[in-house]
């Protein structure tokens, strides 16, 4: 199937996201997802396959940082969909003309917190308590290519500490490898998404971002031109930014775009 053929293509670049096992279906479309959206899209494809059920519709996604699933479209990966942490990687493909044009729609936003593991005693009452040295390490996503990173670092300079704090920041994969960071104890804070946050019992919020230190955290969508199932992929997009799918984004605590 052709579903196969082009994660067999995914896990051959040099950079790799997460995915799913691909089976046999009918039709088909795969979508490219920021690693922060995990929970809530597993969730969504459900749905709207039980939706869709009739006519054996199946929808694969590849979990990753934004950077790196843009990357791999960059590269030739043929998804159908991305749903992108960032308007950055979805800019820079509407730029190179790898986007459908009017496909693009801002679905959700989120906050930016720091946690900490539940068994901690650290207390961040100032964001100045994170030079501490008894803080220890601080993972945040690579800010180059993890949208999650780049937001933490932008706050970080915009609140004038990147300087104190950069030696022992720890740059992770994407926001979820932030969080398993922290959750392991291998570093003593993490900075991730409001929502990461909630979805772990290991962790706690010891600090919430003002969210005018960072530029504001939206997630588009948006269906590629070189796209075989536009059709399935302008349905799969309409459900995705509907009233139906925003109640579920919404219990996993994103927030509409708009809100």
């Amino acid at each position: 199937m052709l579903i196969a053929s082009v994660l067999l293509l995914i896990t051959s670049l040099p950079v790799m996201a997460h995915g799913e096992t691909v089976t046999n279906g009918g039709d088909e479309i795969l979508v490219f997802v920021a690693a922060s959206l995990t929970d809530a899209m597993k969730d969504i494809k459900d749905r709207f396959e039980e939706r869709t059920g009739a006519t054996g519709v199946r929808v694969f996604m590849s979990f990753g940082s934004s950077g790196t699933l843009y990357r791999q479209i960059v590269n030739g990966a043929p998804a159908d969909v991305f749903i992108s942490a960032s308007d950055t990687q979805v800019d820079a493909l509407e730029l190179e003309g790898l986007a459908l044009p009017d496909t693009r729609k801002e679905i959700l936003t989120n906050g930016l917190v720091i946690i900490t593991h539940k068994d901690s005693g650290l207390e961040i009452k100032r964001l100045e308590d994170l030079t501490r040295q008894g803080v220890g390490r601080i993972a945040i996503g690579e800010p180059g290519s993890v949208p999650a990173g780049f937001y933490a670092k932008e706050a970080l300079v915009n609140l004038g500490l990147w300087d104190a704090l950069h030696a022992r920041i720890v740059p992770a994969l994407d926001v979820r490898v932030v969080l398993a960071y922290v959750e392991r104890k291998a570093a003593g804070a993490g900075i991730v998404y409001s929502t990461d946050a909630t979805i772990s019992e290991r962790v706690r919020v010891v600090y919430e971002f003002p969210k005018d230190s960072h530029t504001k955290i939206i997630y588009p969508a948006v269906i590629m031109k070189e796209t075989r199932s536009e059709g399935l992929a302008r349905e799969f997009v309409d459900f995705v930014s509907s009233a139906e799918a925003r109640e579920i984004f919404e219990s996993y605590g994103f927030e509409p775009y708009g809100s």
